[in-house]
């Protein structure tokens, strides 16, 4: 048997949910663009059934993002890292509501940009792993936060679903489906100008159900 000390010094094997969170954090750290076709949808108490909608992700690091809806609700958000702009055409309104606020020190954004000490704001879980997908649980340290859920695919750890419970109790599930990484974007994607005669709703918080 050896010594107290001499056992206090050899370093412990890293558990199996450390292992996936590190490859997951190593693929996305090479990452600097993603973007795919999303499936999305809500459930929110109260409405009798899930609000569904697809279209087109586009992300760029640190923190710039675009959903361009095809299907369900006529929308475009973008986020240019300042501001997060939600233009409704049917309503012929636009969001701009302030990016730190929206998003906070967590949730998705926080995540896909790989904010500092991110891990230490959640405990992260290994749930399971099934039909060439990894997951994980990442729970908030604090109260208030966002629970998120991440599938990764099990031989590239790209990732390719997001399961986001708020602390009201909605329910928001994104499906990614033919990812692209590391293709150049144009800048412009990430830029909106209120077209005129819009009505523009500048809110600290947010007052809409985006990811």
């Amino acid at each position: 048997m050896l010594p107290a000390s001499a056992a206090d010094t050899i370093p412990s094997e890293p558990s199996e949910v450390d292992r996936v969170w590190s490859a997951y954090q190593q693929r996305w750290a090479s990452t600097a663009t993603y973007t795919a076709e999303f499936h999305q949808t809500i459930e929110i108490d109260g409405i009798g059934g899930d609000v569904e909608s697809r279209g087109r992700f586009y992300f760029s690091k640190p923190d710039r993002m675009r959903w361009d809806y095809t299907e369900g609700q006529d929308q475009r958000v973008v986020g240019d890292g300042s501001w997060m702009w939600v233009y409704q055409p049917d309503l012929e309104q636009v969001y701009k509501v302030d990016y730190r606020t929206a998003f906070g020190s967590g949730g998705l954004v926080a995540l896909l940009a790989d904010r500092e000490g991110l891990a230490g704001r959640y405990e992260v879980a290994l749930l399971d792993s099934a039909e060439g997908a990894v997951r994980l649980r990442l729970t908030p340290t604090l109260e208030g936060g966002e629970i998120l859920e991440l599938a990764m695919s099990a031989d590239t750890f790209d990732l390719v679903s997001v399961m986001i419970e708020d602390p009201a109790g909605s329910v928001t599930q994104v499906r990614f489906a033919e990812v692209e990484r590391n293709e150049t974007l144009d800048e412009n994607l990430f830029r909106f100008a209120p077209p005129d005669g819009v009505d523009i709703i500048t809110t600290p918080t947010a007052s809409v159900e985006v990811p």
